[in-house]
């Protein structure tokens, strides 16, 4: 097979020098100040809408479509404003 298809929460795929997770948040779910030093970030709202804050002071409010790109080494913490899914693919730097 050429190709691999995955649909579920938690970590879909890790290759060398990548990881790719999907995360399944409630309304109202917290995603608390963290950083991931060694990696660029791609955020990417699947369904729902997500309030996200990097470093505490930048403001994103992010909808199906949206994808946020920033250096790990930013802090980053959020709210689910609604029932969301979300990728987040590790590029190890």
């Amino acid at each position: 097979m050429l190709g691999t298809v995955e649909n579920k929460a938690g970590l879909l795929f890790k290759g060398n020098n990548f990881k790719v997770v999907k995360k399944v948040i409630n309304s109202g779910e917290q995603i608390p100040s963290h950083n991931h030093e060694n990696e660029e970030i791609i955020f990417s709202v699947l369904k729902g809408k997500m309030e996200m804050f990097l470093n505490g002071e930048e403001k994103h409010i992010l909808v199906p479509g949206d994808i946020l790109h920033f250096d790990g080494k930013n802090f980053i913490s959020g709210n689910a404003l609604e029932d969301s899914e979300i990728n987040i693919t590790l590029i190890l730097k």
